[in-house]
């Protein structure tokens, strides 16, 4: 696959990427490739031969900021199923693929011969709501709306099959990409993101028999609110939510399929990534 035209969406808060996403797109400018850059980007830059709007023409997705800005990018990349690839702005950056250091013009070459491999990922949907909009790649959480401190009560199936009913905190439910998320921090284990599966985290659960349990990434996943007391809500990803209350009291979550897609460069220790991700992650 040879890559003519590229989209470039640049978080505008991580201002030491500005020079890098200047020298990119001069560099693929020069090289003949055409370019869609987000409208942050396009106002600070002001190139003539760069254009904004939508990605549709695109056939990669160059990402540069963190693992929010990743997120916010699968709004554009899932709908036109576009591979994303994420260049590093932020701190702990586990979902991007280079820091900008790499970004260099033989990096720029290999993408442009298509010479990459491609991580597919699953993503999360709730039955009921529009898929290309209401979606999670790391983790859907279920938790209270209303901003004091109380416990709700949750009830969870898997295909039906009750799983667990919980006090506390709320319920997360997570890919295995998800697991070194607020999975991880809640207590939930480290999931190879290979692996076919969902996680179910109780978030402090008041109970000593509330453990986080793992499922096929096949279940269909029902969580059921029974104190309505002041509103629960779904979180998808820390960007969307919505409202769980007694006329509204529960959600079905299952597999979506329409996968993220993530430019891979070189082969990922992800027992190395794992270390020099986590180990370092003190602030």
């Amino acid at each position: 696959m040879s890559v003519r035209c590229v989209g470039i969406q640049w978080n505008p808060s991580k201002a030491t990427g500005l020079e890098v996403a200047r020298k990119l797109i001069h560099t693929l400018l020069k090289k003949g490739v055409q370019l869609v850059v987000n409208p942050e980007l396009f106002e600070v830059l002001k190139i003539p031969d760069i254009r904004t709007g939508g990605f549709d023409d695109c056939q990669l997705l160059i990402v540069m900021g963190g693992d929010g800005t990743i997120l916010s990018g699968l709004d554009s990349a899932i709908p036109l199923d576009l591979p994303i690839l994420g260049v590093n702005l932020g701190r702990l950056g586990f979902l991007t693929e280079i820091e900008i250091n790499d970004l260099d013009e033989r990096m720029i070459d290999r993408l442009l011969a298509g010479d990459f491999s491609v991580d597919t990922r699953t993503t999360l949907m709730l039955e009921g709501y529009d898929r290309l909009h209401y979606f999670a790649l790391n983790d859907i959480i279920i938790a209270r709306e209303m901003p004091f401190v109380r416990i709700i009560s949750l009830e969870y199936e898997a295909n039906g099959t009750l799983v667990d009913c919980i006090s506390g905190d709320g319920l997360i439910v997570a890919t295995a990409t998800g697991s070194t998320a607020y999975s991880l921090s809640a207590g939930g284990p480290v999931v190879l993101p290979g692996l076919d599966c969902l996680l179910l985290t109780p978030i402090c659960p008041h109970t000593l028999n509330a453990r986080p349990v793992v499922v096929s990434a096949d279940e269909r996943i029902t969580v059921r609110l029974l104190d309505d007391r002041g509103g629960a809500q779904a979180v998808l990803d820390g960007r969307r939510s919505i409202s769980l209350n007694r006329d509204n009291p529960e959600i079905t979550i299952r597999r979506s399929d329409r996968p993220a897609r993530f430019v891979r460069l070189r082969e990922r220790n992800y027992f190395q990534l794992l270390r020099s991700k986590l180990s370092e992650w003190t602030h």
